[in-house]
């Protein structure tokens, strides 16, 4: 255990500029999909507007049996994309999917947060601080360290196999920290699935309710 911080943060200090990158990948993703909302017509906000609706009260009215129902499920979509980017970023030329998904998560943030604000004004944005951003806050720092160490895990890897005489780890070194990053991504992911199931849920029943 003592090992842990060692190796979770050997690779990371000097790599400060590739989490910026990332961070900035991820908001133009978030500007990205706000901007997305200004594109569709009346009657798209419309039909839009009925289903996310439809979902936000089937969500308020589940019944305390299926909360776990509801964790799991959460688990399963978050820990599905932490997965899909470990194991993108097992390979050099698979970094642009990771960038990409991560990308794709910041539209999908953007839009979310902008279409509610855009329909709904000031409870829009009630709406998505205490419903969308508490499990966020955790989740997207767990894609952005996959992201990141799947970046520094491909450096790592090329200096050992081309240029070995600037490199003092090893394959084993590079693999043992970038498996502990995602361990490390799939607990963050936990907990917040368990603020999505717990937190969200009650802040999003209790707002449906008052609008």
């Amino acid at each position: 255990m003592k090992q842990w911080p060692r190796a979770l943060t050997i690779h990371i200090q000097p790599y400060y500029s590739l989490y910026v990158f990332l961070f900035v990948l991820f908001l133009i993703g978030v500007i990205f999909g706000s901007m997305m909302v200004s594109s569709l017509n009346f009657l798209q906000r419309q039909d839009l507007f009925f289903f996310v609706e439809q979902y936000f009260h089937s969500m308020s009215e589940q019944p305390t049996g299926s909360y776990l129902a509801v964790f799991w499920d959460a688990l399963w979509t978050h820990g599905k994309y932490i997965t899909f980017l470990f194991l993108f970023g097992l390979s050099f030329v698979g970094l642009p999917v990771v960038w990409f998904l991560l990308f794709v998560k910041g539209v999908v943030i953007g839009f979310t947060v902008g279409f509610l604000v855009n329909q709904l004004s000031w409870q829009g944005f009630l709406l998505s601080v205490m419903s969308i951003a508490p499990q966020n806050l955790l989740i997207v720092p767990a894609y952005l360290i996959i992201a990141a160490s799947s970046m520094v895990f491909t450096i790592h890897v090329l200096r050992i196999l081309f240029v070995k005489h600037q490199s003092s780890n090893t394959i084993s070194d590079v693999s043992v920290f970038y498996i502990r990053s995602y361990i490390v991504a799939l607990m963050l992911v936990g907990v917040g699935s368990v603020l999505e199931t717990f937190v969200s849920s009650n802040m999003l029943e209790w707002i449906v309710n008052s609008l």
